[in-house]
């Protein structure tokens, strides 16, 4: 009769924890911060990013809301060069699960001044649009701003 004196293995897993933290800013609350503030148009998010219009690169940000389309959190994806940005639907959606999310806007500009999408904005927005479906988040708009313009995805129906 053999015993088995040998030690059972270990097994090593990553445990990965959200990590929130309360940060207590002594300044004036920004506008789009307000608690009565909801987006309800295209032109909300405009005038409240319009200063993106003289940035010299190109930056993609993404809008938590609430229900009630109420900003929860403003998520700066990416800064790209002068004509593009990169994306990935997984930086997207990694913070849209912290924040729990119901909707998202998406946004950026074009430093060039005109706001006009391009085929790569369109297939960012289909892949996005996708993923939002799949977990269940409502992508609400994309805004794209130019020098004293923009463009709404929504607005002209492409999503």
């Amino acid at each position: 009769m053999t015993t088995n004196t040998s030690k059972p293995k270990s097994i090593r897993l990553k445990v990965i924890k959200p990590v929130y933290e309360t940060l207590t800013i002594k300044e004036p609350l920004p506008d789009y911060l307000a608690r009565t503030r909801k987006i309800r148009s295209s032109n909300d998010v405009y005038d409240l990013f319009r200063y993106l219009a003289q940035e010299t690169k190109e930056h993609f940000v993404v809008l938590h809301l609430d229900t009630k389309n109420k900003i929860m959190c403003v998520d700066q994806v990416s800064v790209g060069s002068l004509s593009a940005s990169i994306v990935h639907p997984r930086e997207v959606f990694k913070s849209c699960m912290l924040s729990s999310c119901a909707g998202l806007i998406l946004l950026h500009n074009h430093p060039s001044g005109d706001p006009s999408p391009s085929k790569e904005d369109t297939e960012i927005t289909n892949r996005l649009k996708e993923g939002a479906d799949l977990l269940g988040i409502r992508l609400l708009d994309h805004v794209v701003i130019g020098d004293g313009s923009y463009v709404s995805y929504a607005d002209g129906g492409l999503i």
